[in-house]
């Protein structure tokens, strides 16, 4: 019933300041979304391949990464802490300027996997950190057991610390996968036809500038929702007993 109510709240909110606006900005929905629906669509398309293989591949390196924090070789520890170190203090759209124009420059990447690198380094930054907190949180007398029974290294991490790592970490994964998507809007600025920039397109060709503000928010939001919900449904089933 709180939840209900607090929903209710919100919406009136929402409905109060789109009342307000609408005494000055004349809304018409009659042209946006449905008119340019199939450029929208086009766009979330682009935004959904580049959110699913930058998510694989910034978990990937977060992992790899993640693992080499936790490693008794000091090498391998100091490349994990400098990467990390550099990509969390670096914006990400300078990040994805540095790609495109600067190694673009050099090797003839496109648009598309210029973001896709850039979203993957970036993030896969912050995901090295939350795989290694999961990674250190896993009580030592496990890890002993494991060692006693003849675990090496490698199996110690698949069968015993990876997998509790995960299972621990997965609410922030899942807000790190959310961020991500929405992290992926910036790709607009190296004129990737993902959703952000149609919707911007859209916006200047048509006149209907919060129209079509309010639609691409709508399609970030759903995508973002439906994640969320999949990341309750997974922390319920992997839940530790």
């Amino acid at each position: 019933m709180k939840k209900i109510f607090a929903y209710f709240i919100i919406i009136m909110i929402f409905a109060l300041f789109y009342f307000q606006m609408s005494k000055t900005y004349p809304f018409n929905w009659s042209k946006v979304p449905f008119k340019y629906m199939n450029l929208y669509l086009d766009g979330f398309y682009m935004t959904l391949k580049i959110s699913v293989f930058s998510i694989f591949f910034a978990l990937i390196i977060g992992v790899v990464v993640g693992i080499m924090k936790t490693s008794k070789f000091e090498l391998l520890e100091d490349f994990a802490n400098t990467y990390t170190t550099i990509f969390r203090n670096i914006p990400l759209l300078v990040i994805i300027l540095i790609t495109y124009y600067g190694v673009g420059s050099i090797i003839d990447i496109s648009a598309y996997v210029g973001a896709i690198v850039s979203l993957a380094l970036f993030e896969g930054a912050y995901i090295s950190e939350i795989i290694r907190g999961g990674i250190e949180a896993v009580p030592k007398g496990q890890i002993e057991a494991a060692k006693s029974i003849g675990l090496n290294t490698f199996f110690l991490y698949i069968d015993v610390l990876l997998p509790q790592a995960f299972r621990t970490t997965l609410p922030a994964l899942t807000g790190q996968f959310i961020s991500l998507v929405k992290d992926s809007s910036l790709a607009s600025v190296i004129a990737l036809q993902e959703l952000t920039m149609v919707g911007r397109q859209i916006a200047t060709s048509s006149f209907a500038s919060f129209e079509s503000y309010i639609t691409i928010a709508a399609f970030y939001f759903t995508v973002t929702a439906l994640l969320q919900l999949l990341g309750k449904y997974f922390e319920r089933r992997f839940a530790i007993p």
